[in-house]
């Protein structure tokens, strides 16, 4: 996977100064149906402590690999047995600093932001990635990632681009109290979803706004990711730092794939879109409604005038909460939570026919609430104006 990120860059990106790739070069992703994801007894959490025990051992290896490169450079030219043991002893010392880290991880309690709580029993293998910017973890500023189709990549399952959000002005550090993702109560632009056909590759910018869809196809996707960067800078605002090292294109072009890099992130940090932000403004409409909702008593909501065409609000009931949409054809409201993973859905994109789930970009039709997935609907509902007033009602069949 080195040499073949060093190709792109080299043979089709055409980048001729120096590049860097990560020391854990690629993720491979398979994404399973919904249907059929949803089915695993693997959760969230069981997963979260398999993956923080894997990482931290990850990350103790390689440093070993570089403690060892240095170690071979600093004695070039020394005899040979005393090289040896000098390999021999940083390797004895790493070694054990991992079974160290194993046994008493073990007898550790789950480390994750608050809102983890919401999904840790849910499927892992159901789990998408939600909106987010990589370099808000640690990934070096302006990289470029290469989402290679292996199979099966289409609109239901792949890649989804926010290109509208670039450059937005976000207070990120609200994350670890929501979701680790895209911090809730922030609108999500209109999402792009790419269909990547088989072998192709798909090159989009790594601080642009990006998620997983869903996969809602009948399809299982496969995909290989890897990144390039152009230089080793950091978002000073960064949540943490990836403790991984990375090869240079230099080294990659002479055969050399042991040289890693390492860097300080505190030393080369940098600004998130410097002087290009847009600041980010957010216009909410919503209302508090005292009241259950029912089939025989319409709720007055608000004054008309308080939703224009094209706009959406946010109703809070006793015991749900519902979206109002008004469109050319008059007022749509259906449940304002996602089934999938109880999102709130004011926070999505919507036009004319559709809101979008502002986690995995699934697609509701403000009609009936179906979606492409059987398993994925909303409850609509009945609103009309009458004397300039809102009024809210359950769906009877006679509507």
């Amino acid at each position: 996977m080195l040499q073949l990120t060093f190709s792109v860059g080299t043979n089709n990106l055409q980048i001729s100064d120096e590049f860097f790739m990560e020391g854990n070069p690629f993720a491979f992703k398979i994404s399973y149906p919904h249907q059929v994801a949803i089915q695993s007894k693997v959760t969230n959490a069981d997963y979260h402590h398999k993956y923080s025990e894997l990482r931290k051992k990850i990350c103790l290896e390689e440093n070993l690999k570089w403690q060892l490169r240095q170690t071979e450079i600093k004695f070039r030219g020394l005899n040979i047995d005393t090289l040896a043991q000098t390999v021999k002893s940083l390797t004895k010392i790493v070694v054990g600093k991992i079974k160290t880290f194993i046994q008493s991880h073990q007898k550790k309690t789950l480390h994750t932001y608050p809102g983890f709580e919401r999904i840790a029993k849910q499927p892992y293998a159901a789990k998408v990635h939600q909106p987010h910017i990589d370099s808000w973890y640690g990934a070096p500023l302006g990289g470029t990632t290469l989402w290679w189709a292996i199979e099966g990549a289409t609109e239901d399952n792949g890649v989804v681009l926010y290109p509208d959000f670039f450059g937005q002005a976000i207070d990120f550090r609200d994350i670890a109290a929501s979701s680790s993702y895209l911090p809730f109560g922030i609108t999500v632009t209109k999402p792009h979803k790419i269909s990547v056909p088989d072998g192709s590759i798909l090159l989009f910018n790594y601080d642009m706004l990006h998620s997983s869809h869903l996969n809602i196809s009948d399809y299982t996707r496969i995909a290989i990711i890897s990144q390039i960067y152009l230089k080793l800078e950091f978002n000073s605002d960064a949540l943490h730092e990836r403790g991984s090292g990375f090869y240079s294109s230099k080294d990659i072009a002479k055969g050399d794939l042991e040289n890693l890099i390492k860097v300080s992130m505190r030393e080369h940090f940098d600004e998130l879109h410097k002087g290009k932000q847009k600041p980010h403004v957010e216009k909410r409409i919503s209302v508090k409604v005292n009241s259950d909702l029912s089939a025989k008593t319409p709720i007055a909501l608000c004054n008309s005038d308080t939703l224009g065409i094209g706009e959406k609000m946010l109703i809070n009931l006793r015991n749900e909460s519902v979206i109002a949409i008004r469109n050319a054809n008059g007022l749509r409201v259906v449940s304002a939570i996602c089934p999938h993973m109880g999102i709130n859905l004011i926070d999505g994109f919507h036009d004319e026919q559709h809101i979008y789930c502002p986690g995995h970009g699934v697609a509701y039709c403000l009609i009936d609430g179906s979606s492409k997935c059987d398993l994925l609907k909303l409850e609509v509902y009945h609103a009309y104006d009458r004397n300039g007033v809102i009024f809210l009602e359950k769906v009877t069949s006679e509507v």
